[in-house]
This record gives C-alpha cells, structure tokens and sequence, in this order.
C-alpha cells in the first residue's frame, strides 16, 4: 500500500514556482524558431533555438554548411544570461552576458573555458547578438587563436 501512495504522489504533477523576471534571457527566448545565415566564403548555416526545461534554458543548435553541428546551452543567472557554446574546434567556452539598456543587443563575454590545451589554440572568446526585429539579428562571434583574433558575423533571418 505503501508502495502505491509513494508511486501515485511521484506521478502526480507538482506546481513548479514562476521564474524571476529577467530582461536578458526572455529577450534570448524570443529566437525560439529555426534561421538561417549564409556567410561569405563559409557557407549557409542553419540554427534552430528551443526553449527548454520548463523555460529555465535555451538550447541552440547550429549546423554548420558541412553537416557539423554545435550546441550552445543558455540559461538565466545573475539577472543576465551565461552560455557554454560546445564548440566543433573541441572545446566549450563559458560566456555571460546582459542586455544594453536600449533592449537590442546582448554581448558576451568569456568567463572561462574547458579542454583548451594552450591558451593559443582556436576558440570562441565573446558574441554580441543584435536583435533588428521579430525575423532577423545578427550575432558577431569573436574567433581568437595563436593571439590574434577575428570576427564571425552572421546575419540570421527566421525560417518561415
């Protein structure tokens, strides 16, 4: 008997609290949907953002014009937004970032990073997103390797 009041009340759904109010991530989960970016001497990229785990993390899934694909997971902390980009040159940046008082972009920073061998090698370092409208932004990755760095620009207009 003891078994099945256990079971019932596991299955039962319980009421999860609302999430605190913060500008930076509900203004990330409005990329929800499926872009797409061609880049100058790269390629089309497709991405596609899902909101996740009750609201509480954003997953995005990058697929590069090869077949590659790269994961980045963001979630709410501080009243911004960190990130760990699981990148295809084998390593995972961590970022955080807020949005600007104007509500129309949102920079990056790293905060730290996972199987880098050397300080040297290829990895993503920072990301401004500029939000235009509901169907197109962009996202300017910074690419540092041997000590220089570059930009990656992407211009992203929703999958309709």
């Amino acid at each position: 008997m003891l078994a099945i009041l256990i079971s019932l009340f596991l299955a039962a759904p319980h009421p999860q609290p609302p999430a605190p109010t913060n500008p930076s991530f509900d203004k990330m989960k409005t990329l929800a949907g499926d872009w797409k970016a061609t880049v100058p001497g790269m390629g089309e990229f497709h991405t596609t953002y899902s909101v996740k785990s009750g609201g509480s993390s954003i997953i995005e899934e990058t697929t590069e014009p090869d077949g590659t694909s790269m994961i980045t997971v963001y979630y709410p902390q501080n009243g911004g937004v960190a990130m760990t980009h699981y990148c295809s040159a084998h390593n995972q940046p961590h970022m955080f970032g807020k949005i600007d008082s104007g509500a129309n972009s949102l920079s990056y920073k790293m905060t730290g990073i996972d199987n880098l061998a050397k300080p040297a090698d290829a990895h993503m370092s920072a990301v401004t997103f500029k939000f235009k409208d509901s169907d197109h932004f962009s996202a300017d990755w910074t690419f540092e390797q041997d000590g220089k760095s570059g930009a990656h620009p992407f211009e992203w207009t929703r999958i309709k």
